[in-house]
């Protein structure tokens, strides 16, 4: 039996009653997760935590370009996942994705991004879904390729991250692909 078949995995909207616990995980987490996310450097509180969570949520509201969930492991807190840059007009957006590092290597990502994209190609109606993954984010690229995301090149100095400049890996999802893989 695998680890996913004996625990439960849910997204979860995002709200500032987890502002604490999201700020701790990133905390933990903090040097892996600065390798590839810009914004880890300017988490330095709880406040920065509820500010990010009141400001997702209320777009979530507003209907901005973003979907955001945190992702709950047996009800704890793991990770955020989104569907940011989303495009109404050609209805197309980019799955992101963390986890702090216990959480790691458990089944947990592939999971929550399965159910990221059953949103992503279902009630927001979205027919393309792009991954941008440094290309020496090995993990990252990983979950990409688990999932079935057709790898469509590099972009030259894709990522700016910290004065410096990485290739990126893109990927792709169309909505038929997801569904027959479902």
């Amino acid at each position: 039996m695998t680890a996913i078949a004996q625990t439960c995995i849910a997204l979860l909207p995002p709200d500032v009653i987890h502002a604490e616990r999201l700020f701790a995980l990133i905390d933990e987490s903090r040097e892996t997760l600065r390798a590839w996310l810009p914004w880890v450097d300017t988490t330095l509180s709880a406040e920065d935590s509820r500010q990010f969570l009141a400001g997702v949520a209320e777009g979530a509201r507003s209907g901005s370009a973003c979907a955001s969930w945190l992702i709950a492991l047996d009800g704890e807190l793991a990770g955020c996942i989104d569907i940011h840059g989303i495009s109404k007009l050609h209805r197309s957006g980019f799955l992101g994705y963390w986890l702090a590092d216990r959480f790691v290597g458990k089944g947990v990502m592939g999971e929550a991004a399965a159910q990221a994209l059953d949103a992503g190609f279902g009630t927001l109606e979205l027919n393309r879904i792009a991954i941008l993954a440094g290309v020496a984010n090995a993990r990252s690229r990983a979950v990409a390729e688990r999932l079935g995301f057709v790898q469509e090149g590099a972009q030259r100095e894709g990522l700016h991250l910290h004065g410096r400049y990485h290739d990126a890996c893109q990927y792709s999802m169309l909505a038929g692909e997801w569904r027959a893989r479902r």
